[in-house]
């Protein structure tokens, strides 16, 4: 019995020890498998940010404007320090209130479309690409695609109001002190260059350029030969950064250029 009861423990201990030997082969085979796991799924990983950002266009970030989704079917972007301030006028109806100047691309319906005040102006838009200035003496409306009506505004108008359609091409321009809204030709190609930085630039003076790179960018631009400021330039420009036109418009004209900070200084003349 006592060598039976010996042999029993004996037989126990030994499929112990067997037991704590395959949790300790599971383990390491575990190990390994999560080590492959995360291997791969790291290898995974690296292939989906690497398709996502070769297929992501490259933007310049220029630091000057604010994006913004006003509504789910509006997406704007605010230049510098302008405000949009929701004001909400009737349980069915949203306006918002305009201080500086704004890219909006409304894709608003009929029954509730895309209202905006300033001081001067009321804007309605429904599916409209437009870019909103305004301040104390006046309100521009400078329409990219679709159609944008712009009127006084009510609360600060007493007289008889009227709307005028805007169309691709135009400005539509409230000034203070002035009866009611007028319509203008857009000459300026580069109206949507802050937001978008896309440049365009026909036969222009490079005192122009340096005119829209501030604007775009917030670089200034100084010339060492004042004539080379009317050295003209027929190119564009479309994502690039300044460092990169920089060194295109000199290649251009045969300049030389240093960037110090935000400065461009090209020294040359073309004249």
């Amino acid at each position: 019995m006592l060598f039976t009861l010996y042999g029993c423990e004996h037989c126990v201990i030994s499929n112990s020890s067997s037991l704590k030997e395959d949790k300790k082969k599971m383990l390491k085979q575990l190990k390994k498998i999560n080590k492959r796991t995360y291997v791969l799924m790291a290898f995974f990983l690296a292939i989906i940010l690497a398709l996502f950002y070769r297929n992501e266009p490259a933007v310049s970030e220029t630091g000057l404007t604010t994006p913004m989704a006003v509504t789910p079917k509006t997406d704007s972007k605010l230049y510098k320090s302008s405000q949009l301030t929701p004001q909400q006028v009737s349980p069915n109806q949203q306006t918002y209130k305009m201080e500086g100047l704004a890219y909006f691309e409304a894709r608003e319906t009929e029954s509730k479309p895309l209202v905006l005040t300033t001081d001067l102006a009321e804007i309605t838009a429904v599916n409209a690409i437009f870019i909103l200035e305004s301040n104390a003496k006046e309100t521009n409306v400078t329409v990219a695609e679709g159609l944008v009506k712009i009127t006084q505004n009510r609360n600060n108008y007493r007289g008889n109001r009227t709307s005028l359609n805007i169309k691709p091409g135009q400005i539509g321009r409230i000034k203070a002190n002035t009866r009611g809204a007028i319509k203008t030709v857009n000459k300026d190609p580069n109206f949507l260059a802050w937001a978008n930085q896309i440049l365009f630039f026909q036969n222009t003076p490079l005192s122009q350029v340096a005119s829209v790179m501030e604007r775009v960018y917030g670089y200034q631009v100084t010339f060492v030969d004042k004539t080379a400021s009317k050295c003209r330039l027929s190119r564009s420009y479309e994502e690039q950064t300044p460092k990169e036109i920089a060194a295109a418009i000199a290649e251009v004209f045969g300049f030389d250029y240093q960037i110090v900070d935000r400065t461009i200084t090209f020294a040359g003349s073309c004249l």
